[in-house]
Order: C-alpha cells, then sequence, then structure tokens
C-alpha cells in the first residue's frame, strides 16, 4: 500500500477530509507536508491516493508529490559495528 507524502503548493491552506471547525478537519498550511495513505496514481491534473471509497484526488494546482527523505549513509565502520566485526 505504501504512503505519499504531499506538499501544499497553493498560496493559502486548505483543510481536508471535512469543513473547518470540525472533528475530522485536518488543516494544512501552505508549504506544509502531509503523509497520504497510497498508492498512488497520477493523472494530468491530479494525484489520486489511496484505494477503493477511500481514494481521494489532489488537484496538481494544490499539490505536488514530496521525495522520501535521504537516509543517511553508513560509513564503513558504522557498518563493521552493525555486522559485529570490525572494519
Amino acid at each position: 500500500m505504501g504512503a505519499v507524502r504531499l506538499r501544499n503548493i497553493g498560496q493559502e491552506g486548505v483543510h481536508l477530509y471535512a469543513p473547518p471547525g470540525s472533528p475530522q478537519s485536518l488543516p494544512v498550511e501552505a508549504g506544509q507536508v502531509i503523509t497520504v495513505a497510497g498508492p498512488m496514481e497520477e493523472f494530468d491534473d491530479a494525484y489520486v491516493c489511496g484505494e477503493g471509497g477511500r481514494a481521494r484526488a489532489f488537484p496538481k494546482s494544490q499539490w505536488a508529490v514530496e521525495a522520501p527523505a535521504a537516509r543517511p549513509k553508513k560509513t564503513a565502520a558504522a557498518a563493521a559495528d552493525e555486522k559485529g566485526g570490525e572494519s
């Protein structure tokens, strides 16, 4: 299934899932990154994330896919420590 990270690239914040003030509402400020359930399918004007009745469309005019955070590379010494040996 996986997860998808999306950045709000719009000029203003938005409320997802429910109207503002509702307990189910998720406010997302401009520039903020959210994580939503995948899988993701890309169309000309939107990203559709999720499956079945839980799938949601995120317009490309408002959202951009955020690359996964890069994992730091391990040094040879750190890799050897994990294996329990010496480098």
